[in-house]
């Protein structure tokens, strides 16, 4: 299952999709990196895992059914900061946290994430190994070089998808100058 690194690149991939207009000044790369919604989507992608608190890793928290609760509170509570583009995006982002432990290694039983909760209690499992399981035993020898190739690999295949999205959202900026027309 991926580290919080990993998440937070998914989540902030995510805000980059969902927020409304361009850049919010002109296509300055700090400035869309650092706008409320990729910053709320980014912290929401790794919000999931506070299950580690009550001893219920993968479960309820780890479901389409409690992004759709994340993004609703969200839209109650932050509507006139975040907007409905940005309840939303915190929505897509809780979820991107399923889908990314599901494409990820898990070694602790029950293996997956209880993905359609509350619909069903079943736990799903892709068995794809995207990601490689992040080691919570630091008593284990191996355990910082792991973490750390594991964190190393999120981030090798995450951070072209967040480097695109980007580029993409700095191309779209309002006010953005194109290329000189021949003429």
């Amino acid at each position: 299952m991926p580290s919080p690194v990993g998440h937070a690149l998914g989540g902030a991939i995510v805000g980059l999709v969902c927020q409304a207009g361009g850049a919010p000044a002109a296509g300055r790369l700090r400035s869309v990196m650092t706008s409320p919604v990729v910053v709320a989507s980014a912290i929401a992608a790794c919000l999931p895992d506070l299950d580690f608190l009550w001893g219920r890793h993968n479960m309820e928290t780890h479901s389409l059914g409690a992004a759709v609760v994340a993004g609703l509170a969200a839209w109650l509570w932050r509507s006139g900061r975040i907007g409905g583009r940005g309840a939303l995006a915190i929505a897509l982002a809780w979820a991107s946290h399923v889908a990314f432990d599901w494409l990820g290694s898990d070694a602790t039983p029950p293996l997956g994430v209880m993905a359609l909760w509350p619909v069903t209690s079943t736990f799903y499992f892709a068995h794809a190994y995207v990601f490689e399981a992040i080691s919570r035993r630091y008593w284990l020898e191996g355990f910082w070089a792991h973490n750390l190739w594991a964190v190393t690999t999120e981030v090798l295949i995450v951070g072209p998808v967040l480097a695109a999205t980007s580029w993409w959202r700095l191309r779209a900026s309002p006010g953005r100058q194109g290329p000189p027309r021949p003429g």
